[in-house]
C-alpha cells in the first residue's frame, strides 16, 4: 500500500500539479489534523470535497485548530480516525485529534487524562503493520521542539506509544519540528505542513518512507 501523509493544512490548497499527481497515485490519504484554520464544519467539507475530487480514499483526524463540528463532519463522511480504528489490507489504522493543552486556548484542546482516555480504547488487532494518526506529536522527541527549545508534546501520546508499540506514528502540530524520529521500534513521522510538505509511504514486507 502506498499513502501520503499530510497534515496541518489549515484550509490552505493551492497545491501544485506535481503535489496534487501524487495524492491521485496513491492507495490512501492520511490527514493528521488542523484540516481548517479555526473552522467549521462547512470549511473542512470544502477541504475534504477538494481532495476527494483528487483521491476518494481518505482518512484523517481533527486537529486543534478545528472546531468540534469537524468531528462531525469526518464521522458523517465515514473518514474519522479520531478514537476509531480501521483494517485496511491488513495494515490497522488508528487516530487521535486535537491536541494536549496550550497557551493559546484553541478550538480542540485535551487534558492529558482525556488524550489518555481516548488511547485505552485502542487494542493491537490482527494486522500486519499498525499506523497511528496523532495530531499531538509524543513528548520529549524531535517532532515536538518549537523554535524556542521546549518541547510541547503530549506525555500520554508518548506513554501510549510506548506500551502500544505501533509500528508508524504520523503526527503534525508543530509546524517547524517536520522530520522524523523513533520510540523504541516505533517510526515517528512529522510531514510538515501542507501543502509545501508531505509525505510519501510504502508499506510492504518493510516500511519505505520518504519526505518531500
Amino acid at each position: 500500500m502506498t499513502i501520503i501523509a499530510i497534515t496541518d493544512i489549515h484550509g490552505r490548497l493551492n497545491m501544485s500539479n506535481a503535489v496534487a499527481d501524487k495524492i491521485r497515485n496513491v492507495d490512501l490519504v492520511l490527514i493528521a489534523g488542523d484540516i481548517t484554520h479555526f473552522g467549521n464544519e462547512e470549511d473542512a467539507n470544502a477541504v475534504i470535497r477538494k481532495i476527494q475530487q483528487l483521491n476518494s480514499a481518505i482518512l484523517a483526524v481533527p486537529g486543534n485548530c478545528d472546531r468540534q463540528s469537524v468531528n462531525n463532519m469526518l464521522k458523517t463522511e465515514n473518514i474519522n480516525l479520531h478514537g476509531e480504528m480501521r483494517v485496511i489490507d491488513k495494515i490497522a489504522f488508528f487516530g487521535l485529534g486535537g491536541s494536549n493543552k496550550s497557551p493559546l486556548n484553541t478550538p480542540q484542546e485535551y487534558s492529558e487524562s482525556q488524550i489518555a482516555a481516548v488511547l485505552t480504547k485502542f487494542q493491537k488487532r490482527e494486522a500486519h503493520f499498525h499506523i497511528f494518526v496523532s495530531h499531538p506529536p509524543p513528548a520529549k522527541t524531535k517532532l515536538d521542539k518549537i523554535f524556542l527549545g521546549f518541547h510541547v508534546g503530549s506525555k500520554s501520546v508518548r506513554t501510549f506509544i510506548e506500551q502500544f508499540v505501533p509500528d508508524l506514528v504520523i503526527c503534525g502540530h508543530i509546524h517547524e519540528a517536520r522530520g522524523t524520529d523513533k520510540i523504541g521500534k516505533t517510526t515517528l513521522i512529522n510531514p510538515g505542513p501542507f501543502p509545501e510538505h508531505y509525505a510519501v509511504i510504502d508499506v510492504e514486507d518493510k516500511l519505505i518512507y520518504q519526505l518531500y
